[in-house]
């Protein structure tokens, strides 16, 4: 039982931080700060508790990751404010399984033989097919405006994957990650505020953005703590489930008219994403 709830953790988490930030009009940069500051803070109180043995070499390796943490969320957002949840994230979430698949096999030679090549090749066909039927539409829209976010979805990914790798590249692995990557996310999320800030400040639109930090956070622990029980690859498959939580909570949080045919069509692509996640998840 405690496996299945510490494995809901990032489906949920992740599924639902997307559109809590989005709930409330607050600008890409407010929605990284906030969640920055309480992934720190967070950070802290998960380390006092279990005391994790951290030194310069990986201080400084998650500390870099952090950075590529925020860059890459910081598009992430800006991806979402010109398009929608239900949209992005099916994209953001595949497309950084399929970089990250790629690399791992490049970096890491994870996949060994002619079996594992065939069945990955196939998964991430799977999961592109996926991706474009979530983002299926009857009607016209804005194409600068689609390829605009689409692109800036995919440079997102890009950083994304940084972050998730560059801990891996290093080996380090555990709760000595935590405390370093939030210090690493925090000051590039607030050097990213200063940058762009404007002198409209708002304690408010930053402080609801603690939510979505703590939407962000448990899911991360919850990362970690069914990585310990399950592994890597069985975890990381499961918590891509967080797919159908932004897709189709996105649609509902936020009204979002569908057609019975791009309703067809969104489901197909969420069952295709998974199946892809699945079958990469089962390549060991």
């Amino acid at each position: 039982m405690l496996t299945y709830i510490t494995a809901s953790l990032p489906i949920l988490g992740w599924g639902f931080m997307p559109i809590i930030a989005n709930l409330r009009k607050s600008s890409p940069v407010e929605q990284l700060l906030g969640t920055a500051i309480f992934a720190f803070i967070f950070s802290i109180i998960t380390s006092l508790i279990m005391k994790p043995e951290i030194t310069l070499f990986s201080f400084t390796v998650s500390f870099i990751s952090g950075i590529f943490w925020s860059i890459g969320q910081l598009f992430q957002f800006k991806a979402i404010q010109l398009s929608s949840v239900s949209k992005i994230m099916p994209l953001s979430n595949g497309s950084q399984l399929i970089f990250i698949s790629f690399t791992s096999v490049l970096l890491f030679r994870e996949w060994t033989n002619s079996k594992m090549y065939i069945i990955g090749t196939l998964s991430i066909i799977m999961i592109v097919i996926g991706i474009l039927c979530t983002n299926y539409q009857q009607t016209k829209s804005d194409e600068s405006k689609k390829y605009n976010s689409y692109g800036w979805t995919l440079l997102s990914s890009l950083f994304l994957m940084l972050y998730v790798l560059t801990n891996q590249l290093f080996s380090i692995e555990g709760y000595q990650i935590i405390l370093p990557q939030s210090v690493g996310m925090l000051i590039a999320s607030s050097i990213i505020y200063l940058h762009y800030f404007e002198g409209s400040f708002s304690f408010s639109n930053l402080n609801y953005n603690l939510i979505t930090g703590f939407s962000w956070s448990i899911a991360n622990l919850g990362m970690f703590l069914t990585t310990i029980q399950l592994g890597v690859a069985t975890s990381f498959s499961i918590s891509q489930s967080c797919v159908i939580v932004a897709t189709l909570g996105g649609v509902f949080f936020f009204k979002e008219k569908k057609t019975r045919k791009e309703w067809l069509f969104i489901l197909l692509g969420i069952v295709l994403i998974m199946g892809g996640v699945f079958s990469l998840g089962t390549l060991k």
